[in-house]
């Protein structure tokens, strides 16, 4: 039987030294961003995803030093609602809640939840392990801080989320003391138990639960925001609109979906002036 013999390349330290970081001339000459007047008007967006280096210097400048860091997860939801549900819902309720305090932008969301890869067999339950998602949100709350934001604000809408992301602000806070920034865990944002209650208490709606991971009080969000999301076209043509003996394929449950965020961003809003008093 003919042998193979590994071949192994050998990188010398002295052969990486020699190496160009970057290709000739690339980035000589280059204006600088950090004195550049903007010559356009800005974009009306609070997503900083969505804007321009110097859309987010200014705003920085103008005072909008409040990051709001919303962490979803992509897992099992109803058989009818997309498996990013919550990362439509949080990009849904940033935007008010950013507008509203005035002095926030919205940063990238952290789209996947702690869990065991090896364990999440349900399709479309992408997870993190537990440490690399708790090194991905010191990741992105240490580059906003970095780049001038004085306030962190963490926030989650899923369960699983809720402990690590905890841990993570609380060991910045720590880090981070007498920085001049500062980072927080905003627990009342997700309130679904106040949610819950104000769907039954104002919206006068009772859910008989019919065994699915979902419910009214979150797919109304869904509705509001993207019916796509939550297949309302393909489900009228199955005649399965409803959920827990709830309608959704009306004007009631957008309506309802609107007042729910309205809520939740009253809700949170308040908690976050609260912890920067």
């Amino acid at each position: 039987m003919k042998r193979f013999t590994p071949v192994v390349l050998v990188f010398t330290v002295a052969a990486w030294a020699q190496a160009p970081s970057s290709p000739k001339g690339r980035g000589a000459g280059r204006v600088d961003m950090s004195s550049l007047v903007n010559p356009i008007a800005p974009h009306d967006t609070v997503f900083m995803e969505a804007m321009t280096q110097i859309e987010i210097r200014d705003a920085l400048k103008a005072g909008k030093t409040t990051a709001l860091l919303f962490v979803g997860g992509m897992e099992d939801n109803g058989p009818y609602v997309t498996v990013s549900q919550h990362n439509d819902i949080v990009r849904g309720m940033c935007d008010p809640i950013a507008r509203a305090l005035g002095n926030a932008l919205c940063a990238p969301i952290l789209g996947m939840a702690p869990g065991n890869p090896e364990t999440s067999a349900n399709p479309g339950s992408v997870v993190l392990s537990p440490e690399t998602f708790k090194g991905v949100l010191i990741g992105i709350a240490t580059s906003l801080k970095t780049q001038g934001f004085k306030n962190i604000m963490l926030m989650v809408d899923h369960g699983s989320d809720a402990g690590p992301t905890n841990e993570v602000s609380k060991a910045l806070a720590e880090s981070w003391r007498g920085s001049g920034a500062m980072a927080y865990y905003v627990k009342e944002y997700y309130n679904y138990g106040e949610v819950e209650k104000f769907e039954h208490e104002v919206l006068k709606v009772e859910e008989k639960r019919e065994g699915f991971h979902d419910d009214y009080y979150t797919a109304s969000i869904s509705v509001a925001i993207d019916p796509v999301s939550a297949r309302i076209p393909e489900r009228i043509k199955a005649k399965k609109t409803t959920i827990n003996g709830v309608e959704l394929a009306g004007p009631k449950a957008v309506e309802d979906g609107k007042k729910i965020m309205a809520f939740r961003t009253d809700v949170t809003v308040k908690a976050i002036r609260e912890l920067l008093k």
